[in-house]
C-alpha cells in the first residue's frame, strides 16, 4: 500500500487495533516497532493541546496545519527505519532513550513540523524547544516537567549514545553508522532535549530536531526512569 500525504489521519479517534493495521499495510515495519510506536504516541496524545496528523508509511506524527512532500516523507521513513534497526541490535526500545530506560515498551516515531518563522533569530536552545514542543501541541508536557538540552558526544547520533561502544563489524556498530549517515544527510542545526516529567512513573519524553527538506523535522521517543 502506497501512501501519502493524502493519507494523513486523525489520531484522536484511533485505538491500537486500527493504528497496527494502518501501519503495517503501510510500511515495512515490525509488529514489535509498530507496538513501541503507539505505546509512545498514544501517551503523549494524552496531554496533547491539539491532535496532531499521523502518516503511516512514515510512522510520523504531523503538526497540525502541516503536510510533508511526498519526498520528505520517504525520508522520514527512511529515518525511522534506521532508528528502530538501530535499538533493535543495541537492544534497547528507542534509540533516543537508550540502555539506561527501565522499560523497553516506548519507541521511536518521526516527527514532522514544517517551516517555523517563531525559530527565527536569536534565542536559547531552551526557547527553540519550547517552540518546537508548541507546534506539536505537546507545551503542556512541559508543566510540572524538567526541559533538558542534551549535548551528544557523538554528533549526529543522541546523547543516549555517548558511551556505548559496539564492536566494529557487528550489527549494533553497522546500525548506528546507517543512522548516522541519514542523520547527517537529512538535518541540520540538530536539537536534542527532553521533558523530564514527574509524579509520571519516571516518564520522559526525547526529541531530536533540526532542519531538513521542507522544515523542521527529526525523531521522537520517550523512556523511563527510576524515580529514585
Amino acid at each position: 500500500m502506497s501512501t501519502t500525504s493524502a493519507d494523513l489521519i486523525d489520531l484522536s479517534s484511533m485505538d491500537q487495533k486500527r493504528f497496527t493495521s494502518l501501519v503495517s499495510r503501510s510500511s515495512t515495519a515490525s509488529q514489535a516497532d509498530i507496538q513501541g510506536v503507539w505505546a509512545t504516541v498514544s501517551t503523549i496524545l494524552g496531554r496533547a493541546s491539539s491532535t496532531p496528523g499521523f502518516i503511516p508509511i512514515s510512522q510520523a506524527v504531523v503538526a497540525r496545519n502541516s503536510t510533508p512532500p511526498p519526498a520528505v516523507e520517504s525520508a522520514l521513513a527512511e529515518l525511522v527505519s534506521a532508528a528502530h534497526e538501530a535499538a533493535t541490535t543495541n537492544l534497547c526500545g528507542s534509540i533516543l532513550g537508550g540502555k539506561s530506560s527501565e522499560s523497553d515498551e516506548y519507541g521511536d516515531y518521526a516527527i514532522f513540523i514544517g517551516e517555523l518563522d517563531v525559530l527565527d533569530g536569536p534565542g536559547s536552545d531552551e526557547d527553540k524547544a519550547g517552540k518546537l514542543l508548541k507546534a506539536l501541541g505537546l507545551e503542556r508536557w512541559l508543566d510540572n516537567s524538567e526541559l533538558q538540552i542534551v549535548q551528544s558526544k557523538k554528533p549526529p547520533l543522541p546523547g543516549s549514545l555517548d558511551n556505548v561502544l559496539p564492536s566494529p563489524g557487528s550489527p549494533a556498530h553497522a546500525s548506528l553508522a546507517s543512522l548516522s549517515k541519514v542523520l547527517s544527510q537529512q538535518l541540520r542545526d540538530i536539537l536534542e532535549f527532553r521533558v523530564v516529567t514527574s509524579g509520571s512513573g519516571g516518564f520522559v519524553l526525547h526529541f531530536l530536531l533540526g532542519y531538513g527538506s521542507g522544515g523542521w523535522q527529526g525523531l521522537g521517543g520517550a523512556s523511563t526512569w527510576s524515580d529514585e
